[in-house]
This record gives structure tokens, sequence and C-alpha cells, in this order.
């Protein structure tokens, strides 16, 4: 804290001010005591004001520190004060405030350490005065440059807190951190705000005095450059090729129009091709998830049956879309007939009447292509099955979303009541929920660290965000698995919205804009709104997705998670306030909230959904990166390998090691290595995901200082583009990590990137990580409805047979399952120091096979055959699939079931035909891959088959070990030969040696023999 006795935002001095106060003298940067004292003594009624102008630490969160650098100015004989000192440019305003009993400086003569951090910090601020001095360091003056005393180890940079202006192109100059504490990249931000004097509660003197013996100790030892430095600053932006579609964000976010529906378009359209296609697979994933989590829920499939049961006797029903399944069935059996489901897909039209008649009951169905939003179709569909003298009609409906407009329930529903009504008008309608009310509460949910590292910036891409093409609105999230995230109720839940489908005729379609105050009740960090419902029947019955953190039932795994809306950005909010909200509610739309009261801080303008020319994204980010921000394990397992290998190398090697963390991502794995003293140099293909790495390194680079580490933060491109020599890239590196693994393994190009880091990047002796990537498999019986069909004694099989996919991400611990041997078998090893090039057409690449594998237009980089034994009988439904990655120094880390990993799912490959194995039998597997997929194909090769190519491999092996002995025993008689050559012409030289000495023995009585 500083006293001070009054606090103003001096601005530039105006033209009158200068012409009246600045005549007969010339003021010079960062002198500014020996300007305003030239000043006094200059003009009449002019004084000296002693204080400091404060500045805000932009490493730090906003209004979190500030910075006082010790300042003088003066002021006119009216009070008013005047900075006649040249500022930077970008420095329209300042924060003057003055000393309450003066900040005085004594006059000093620069020592040579003084004159040289006032040339830096002459070249900090004012690059092109720099450039034009004619010696690095200023000539001395009468008082102290700038009137800043620190060692430069003391000096964090910081802007103006009145204004944070945006630097122009000529102070955009790369600027590097001298140990402690770390120097943050500039942050670039909007333009100036009235000013809040709260915010400056944590102001702390940068002045204070230092020791001298201390100082001239220090000044004997070379400094070296500790913290974080963005190479992209000052710098021309570069064009770089187009990012690869895999690291851009999607189209999976909440809102827009009947996101089922959409859905259910896109399966009907598939339908139509011939073959099989990706999108075909993708479709089969979806609708399956759908299904499975459908049918597990418990309390949904028991309030649906309940309500079914207390529906009135002899009762028409209709069924508005096919839903989980097991609701349809229930009806059908219990209406005798009297039944009609409507589809919006015909294709599930088609699995309904399948489903029907594999359990034996009669279901009437009809697809309705345009939608059940449309009267005409609906009312002709209907007026085909349903009597027009029924006295009661019940209309069932699971079209429900998290947000619960987005299937279209409302005008579902209030469409085929008028459809009813105008059939059979004398007949009562009841609905199946009656009612459903839509509930909403303010809250936070912030992710705040994980492991040694601050990742409050990371936040920001939780914000709304929009382009030209998309709007995004809400998001799916389970509120109940948020581990390692702040997760708060602010404030009670408030009913937005309700509705009444017994009334449907009142029930209007059209948007209703309102405003609405949520009342906070506990103290916190408000992000978001989120948005549950609640459906009831007349009978009472209830099914709610308000989570347990509200009061809910425990938590289940339903389809319908929480709609969480993200707001333009935080406020800080304590209990008995009130936060104004706009509300924008389609009924046949969905809901959008805007946040009118004031933001304590706004969402970054940089934050937006990325825009392509094949699709556009509503998502900022691949939401992926939500759920590794909470996986603590995965980055506790790389961090131990990261530091086993810096201090390695550093032993080896005697200095610090200069490490690559490629894909850095957030920059986590780059910074725990600076954490251990390293030079890290961190790459981002994604330049909004580069963008934030840059502000997380700004709130760690205080740590990574202290810990003598330093971070270059490379400007956006791909790994693959990094040569040695050129541009930022000077040396190898001792140490390259990378993370770019999915659930495939290979999926994000962990092929390219380290081929081309260990060929191009990697010092001699230098360390991987990973360094080699092995895939397993294991044969495995699991059937997905199989819980289902034994709890509610139904047949889904035709489920199975409809949404069929080779290959499913799925965390198989989740499933009921059986793994039919006890081991998985690795069926490939990817070694990425030494990964195959591309065969040619033809060539050889199954290992120990003389075939070529074919993955798409291009032979397979390495394939083999893998034989497992099966140890527990059963039917073989498919294999489960994961890998394992070796960091080196005995860490692994990997997506296998047993592991607590949460970034990364399984793969399950399915077999066209599931077939009975018994105990003791062999399957065999061929495995390929190439440098973005692997694929795993069932031989199911006959054991007679199996047994001839087992032998033929076994004979090939022996012959070639045959040749490889005979060469051994050629060589070994080759070198015998020479052996025997050089013994024979020592033993030669010796005897000569010997029958020379033997002419020159004198004969004595006792005879001497020379052999």
């Amino acid at each position: 804290r500083i006293p001070s006795k009054r606090a103003a935002v001096a601005g530039v001095p105006t033209a009158e001010q200068r012409a009246k106060v600045a005549a007969g003298f010339a003021a010079h940067p960062l002198q500014s005591f020996a300007n305003a004292e030239r000043a006094a003594e200059t003009l009449a009624g002019v004084k000296v004001v002693q204080g400091w102008a404060v500045f805000e630490r932009l490493d730090r969160p906003p209004g979190a520190a500030f910075v006082a650098e010790r300042y003088w100015w003066n002021a006119l004989p009216d009070g008013t004060w005047v900075d006649l000192t040249p500022r930077p440019e970008a420095w329209e305003n300042l924060l003057l405030a003055e000393a309450a009993q003066g900040a005085p400086k004594r006059r000093s003569v620069l020592t040579a350490a003084e004159a040289a951090f006032a040339a830096r910090l002459l070249d900090f601020r004012f690059e092109a005065a720099a450039r034009k001095a004619a010696s690095p360091s200023p000539a001395p003056a009468p008082a102290a440059a700038g009137g800043v005393t620190s060692r430069p180890k003391d000096v964090t940079p910081a802007t103006s807190s009145s204004a944070r202006p945006r630097p122009t192109k000529e102070q955009e100059k790369p600027h590097e951190a001298v140990s402690k504490p770390a120097v943050a990249p500039p942050a670039t931000q909007a333009a100036a705000k009235p000013l809040d004097y709260s915010r400056w509660s944590c102001i702390v003197d940068s002045d204070d005095e230092v020791d001298e013996a201390a100082a001239g100790k220090e000044r004997m030892v070379p400094q070296q450059l500790f913290g974080v430095k963005d190479l992209a600053d000052g710098k021309d932006s570069r064009r770089q090729p187009p990012v690869p579609d895999y690291l851009l964000g999607n189209s999976s976010g909440g809102g827009g129009m009947n996101c089922y529906t959409s859905l259910c378009r896109l399966l009907d359209a598939d339908a139509n091709h011939e073959k099989a296609s990706e999108n075909t697979y993708r479709l089969a994933q979806a609708f399956g998830k759908i299904f499975h989590c459908g049918l597990k829920d418990e309390k949904r499939q028991r309030f649906y049956k309940d309500a079914i049961a207390a529906g009135p006797e002899g009762a028409f029903i209709v069924i508005l879309g096919l839903g989980s399944i097991l609701p349809a069935l229930e009806a059908a059996r219990r209406a005798g007939g009297r039944v009609v489901l409507l589809e919006q897909s015909a294709r599930l039209a088609n699995l309904a009447r399948e489903v029907a008649k594999a359990n034996g009951v009669s279901l009437p169905t009809v697809a309705i292509k345009e939608g059940f939003a449309k009267k005409e179709p609906l009312t002709e569909a209907l007026r085909q099955n349903l009597p027009e003298k029924v006295k009661h009609v019940v209309i069932i409906t699971e079209l429900f979303s998290p947000d619960l407009l987005s299937s279209g329930i409302v005008p579902s529903c209030t469409t085929a009541h008028a459809a009813v009504t105008a059939i059979a008008p004398k007949a009562k309608v009841h609905h199946i929920p009656k009612t459903v009310e839509l509930s909403v509460t303010p809250m936070e949910l912030r992710s705040e660290r994980i492991g040694e590292f601050d990742i409050r910036p990371f936040n920001a891409f939780r914000h709304s965000s929009s382009n030209d093409k998309a709007d995004f609105w809400w998001w799916a999230t389970r509120l109940d698995n948020q581990p390692d995230t702040k997760v708060g109720l602010l404030g009670p839940s408030q009913t937005l919205a309700g509705f009444d489908f017994d009334r449907s005729s009142e029930i209007p379609l059209d948007e209703v804009r309102r405003d609405m105050q949520l009342k906070i009740s506990q103290r916190g960090r408000l992000n978001a709104v989120a948005l549950w419902w609640t459906a009831r029947t007349s009978s009472g019955l209830e099914y709610s997705t308000k989570p347990g953190i509200a009061g809910g039932d425990p938590p289940s795994r339903s389809e319908w998670k929480q709609a969480v809306h993200y707001l333009a950005g935080e406020t800080s909010v304590f209990v008995g306030d009130s936060v104004e909200v706009k509300v924008s509610l389609t009924p046949c739309f969905t809901v959008r909230m805007m946040q009118i009261s004031p933001f304590s801080v706004e969402a970054p303008v940089w934050v937006k959904a990325p825009q392509q020319a094949k699709a556009s994204a509503t998502l900022p980010i691949l939401p992926y990166h939500f759920l590794m921000m909470t996986d603590v394990h995965r980055l506790q397992v790389y961090a131990d390998a990261i530091r086993a290998a810096v201090r390695q190398q550093r032993k080896r090697l005697g200095r610090r090691p200069r490490v690559l963390d490629a894909g850095c991502g957030l920059g986590l794995l780059g910074m725990t290595a600076a954490l251990e003293g390293a030079d890290v140099w961190l790459c981002e293909a994604v330049p909004q995901m580069r963008q934030m790495c840059r502000e997380v390194l700004a709130v760690n680079a205080k740590d990574i200082a202290e810990k003598q580490g330093l971070v270059y933060l490379l400007p956006a491109m791909m790994s693959t583009r990094l040569q040695v020599g050129e541009g930022d890239v000077t040396e190898k590196f001792d140490v390259i990590v990378s993370e770019v693994l999915d659930v495939w393994g290979l999926g994000e190009g962990v092929i390219p990137t380290m081929r081309h880091a260990h060929k191009k990047l990697l010092a001699k002796g230098g360390e991987m990580l990973p360094s080699r990537l092995v895939i397993f498999a294991q044969p495995l019986e699991l059937q997905k409805w199989s819980q289902a069909e034994r709890d509610s004694q139904v047949n889904l099989s035709p489920l199975g047979e409809t949404f069929t996919c080779q290959f499913e991400p799925a965390r198989i611990r989740q499933f009921p399952h059986r793994m039919l041997s006890d081991e998985p078998q690795p069926v490939l090893e990817i070694d990425l120091r030494n990964i195959p090039e591309q065969p040619a057409d033809g060539a050889q690449n199954v290992e120990g096979v003389e075939l070529c594998i074919r993955m798409g237009a291009k032979p397979a980089l390495h394939a083999k055959m893998t034989q497992m034994r099966i140890c527990n009988s059963g039917m073989l439904c498919g294999y489960g699939m994961w890998w394992a990655a070796d960091l080196g120094n005995g860490h692994v880390i990997s997506n296998s079931p047993s592991s607590p990993q949460r970034s990364w799912k399984q793969i399950i490959r399915w077999l066209d035909e599931p077939r009975f194995v018994g105990e003791g039998e062999d399957v065999q597997v061929l495995a390929s891959y190439n440098e973005q997929q692997v694929h795993v194909k069932d031989l199911a090769i006959p054991q007679e088959m199996f047994n001839q190519y087992r032998e033929q491999i076994r004979a090939e092996h022996e012959k070639e070990q045959q040749h490889q002995q005979q060469q051994q025993q050629q060589q070994k008689d080759a070198q015998q030969k020479v052996n025997d050559a050089a013994v024979a012409a020592a033993l030669g030289a010796a005897r000569a040696t010997a029958t020379a000495q033997s002419q020159n023995v004198q004969e004595y009585d006792d005879v001497i023999e020379v052999d």
C-alpha cells in the first residue's frame, strides 16, 4: 500500500499547456524528477508534485496486482496537474497518486548497472528513441532516470491501469522476462472504461530501497533470462497453411431448431446411399448412444410405465416419436391395437415396425417426413388411424432436449392436440407428460487449477461466441460429473417458462422476450445460468433433470443433461445481489440469455467460434478440452515423465536442457519442464488456442521465473514446419514432448509430428516423449442392449441390426461385458523414433508374410497378424482396443479400461456377425496403421488354415535361422583363417630370432636348449 492524499488521471498535456509551461526547456524520457524540478525553477507559480505513477500488472487477473513507480510532475497555479515527461504513445492517460508525506529522491550519478537498466527501460518503452540514441547508456542526470531504482531483476513491465491501451505497432516489440518476478507479454485490451478505484487496494511500491552492498554483489553475477516470452510479438504475421480439420471446433453445441429433427433428416438422407459412409457410422454411434442412455434410465422408464398404467381405460394412444422404445412397447401392449406411432424419420419408423414384430405386438407406424410441427400431414396421418367417436386420446412423447425446447416438444404436442381435436372433437385429450416446467438458476462453472498451474484464463472459452454462420447459446453439461472444477449454484432456482399441454390451444409459439432478475444467495463468480426441466402427469408423477447439486435425485446417466448457458463475461456477486438478464424464449426453437448488469470481466473479443468454408462451428474449441482440464491423472503421468527427462538431460549435458512442446495446447507440459529450470519452446497451430496459451503463460510467469525456467511461445504453426536455423529455432532440442493423442492414438497426427521431430529437431542423445506407442486388443463379449432386454423382457435385436458400425468409441466399463482372454495382446508396436517410410505399391508390409495391406489409396505403413487364446467361453462380439504410450523412465500413459484417466475412451471393434468361441480356441486379428488411422480386422481363419500358416511361418523362421547360422559359421571360419595366419607368422619370427641367438651361446658343461 502507498500513503497517498490525492489520486487523479493525467492525460497528455494540451497544446495550450505546452505553450505556457514547456517553453524554455526540453523534457527527457524517464527523467520525471529532473523535468519537474526544471519546470518549477523556470516558471513562476508552478510547483513540484511528488508521488507515484500507478500501473496494472497484466500477467495477473484484472484488478489483482499493481505496480507503483516513483514519479514527479507539476501543479499549475490553479492546482491543475500537468505531466511534462514524455511517455509512450499508447499511454494516453496515467493514474498519478500524490504522496501523503512526499516521495523524495536523492540526487546521484547513475552507476553502470543503473545506466544499463535505464537503457533497457528506454528501449522497452521508447523503441524508436532508443534506436536513435548515440550510445546504449544515457548520460548522467541530476536525478535518477525515470524514477526507477529497482534492480533489473525486480522490474515487471506494466501498462497504465487507467486505460490499458492497445499497443501500437511501434511498441509491439518482443520483450523478455528477467528473473523474479516474471515478465508477461503485454496484453491487448479494448478501449478505456470508467475508473473503478476499488480495484486499487492491492497497490505496492516497486521502488523499495536496495542494500548497496548486496546490490554490488549482484552486479557481479551475470544475468540469465527467466520467465516467458512471446516470439510473435512485433513480427509481421506470416501466412500459415490451413489448420487441419481435426484441430478445429465442431457443431455439437446447443440451440438451433430441433437438434433431434436434424439428426433424423441426416439419418434418412444417409439411408438413400448405397454404400456406408463415415457419416453412416457417426449417425449409428449418435443414435446408439441416445437409445442406450434412454434404456438405462430407470427413473425415466418407471415414469412412463406408471403414467401409461394410470391412463384412462380404453383410450386411444398416439405416440409422437419412437423415443426410448420401451414406453412405445408398453403403450402398444396396453392399448391392444388402439395405438399409432408417428415418427419423423422413415428409418426410425421401420425400426419401430421391426421392434414391434420382434416382440409380437401391434404398433401401426406412420412416417411424417415434414415433421410434427406441420398440421396438415400430421392430421392426415392421424385421420387414417384415429376413430372419430373415441372418448379418450392419450398423446405420449419423449421429445425432450437439455433445454426442454430444442427437439420441438412444444410445437409437436400442440399440433398433435389440434389434429386430434379436429378429427375427434368430442374426445378428451390427455398428455404424458401433462405439464413441463423450465427452471433457471445463476451459477459458476469454472476451472481454476490443475496440478501446479493456474488455468483461470481458460474459462474464457466457456463464454458464448458467434460468427457469421452460426450462433451458440447453451452447452449440454452433466453438472454432477465435473471433478476438479468449481461448480456452484449461486442462487435459488426460478421458473422461466411452463407449458400445460392439456391446454395446448392457449400456448403461443412466438418468441417472448423478458427481463429477469436472478437472485444471489451465495458469494461467487457468476459466469453461467443453468437450466433444467421437470415433467409431470395429471396423476402427480414427476420426472426431472434437476441435478444432484440442486437437490435432485442421485446422479444418473440420463440422455438429457442440464443446459448451461454461459454468459459473455464473469461477475463477482455477493449475498443479496441481483443480476439482470434479458431472456429470449421461442417455444418452437430454444432459449437464449444475455446479461444486462455490468460484468466484472468481459469475455475477450478474440474468443470466437471458427468459421470454415466446409462447415461452421458453434464451439470456440473442441469440447474434449474441458474434459482434459479435469484429468489430473493424465497431467501427473506426463509431469513425472517430463521431470525425469529434464533432470536426466541436465545431468548429461551440464546445462539447462532445451525442450519443445509440440502441439502444446495451453502449454501445461512445457511449463512443467520450465518449472524444472528448462528452456522451453511452445508450438501450437490453432491461433485461438495459442492466444489462450499466451494468457495461461502470463498468470504462471512468476512461478516459472522463480524456478529459473524460460518459456518461448512460438508463432502459430504446425511443429512439422519448424526448421533448425530458421526463424526462432537456432539449435536442436534435448527433449521433445507431445500429447497429440486421440482415442485411436494416431488421429491427431502423432506419427508425422514425431517423425519430423526425430529427423529434424531432436539433438543427439535427446529424448522423445512418447518414444513408443503400443496398440492393444482383447476379445470381448458385450451386447449393448442385453441388460435392458433382461430387465424389461423385450427383444431389441433390431436395434443392433439397424445401427451397426465397425468402430465405436466407448467407455467399456460402463457396459456389462466380459473379456474372453486373460490379458490384452499387443497387436501393433510403433517405434516413434524409427517410423517406417511409406511402402511402394505392392511392397510387403505385413510382418512375416509376403502380403501388401492397403488402407485407403495407399499401402499401410505396417501390418501384423496376431493370435489370441480364448480363456473364457462366450459370444465374441468384437475386440476392445486401446493404446499405451511409453514416456520413458518407466512412465506410461494409457487409455485402457482400468486407467483412471478421463480424457480418452476406448474403441470397440464390432464384428459383423458375432460368433461363439470356446475355451482354448484361438482367434486371429490383422492390425495395420497409416499416418492417421489404426485398423483391426477379425480374420476368422479356420484352425487348419491358421495351423498351416503358423507352420509356414515356423519353417520360414527356421530357414532364416539356418541361413544366419551358416553366415555366422562362414564368418567364423574366415576369421579363424586370419587368426591362424597371424599365429603362423608370429611363430616363424620367433624361431628366426631364437636361431640367431643360439649361434652366440657358448658351450658350458650344462647344455642350454633353445626351443
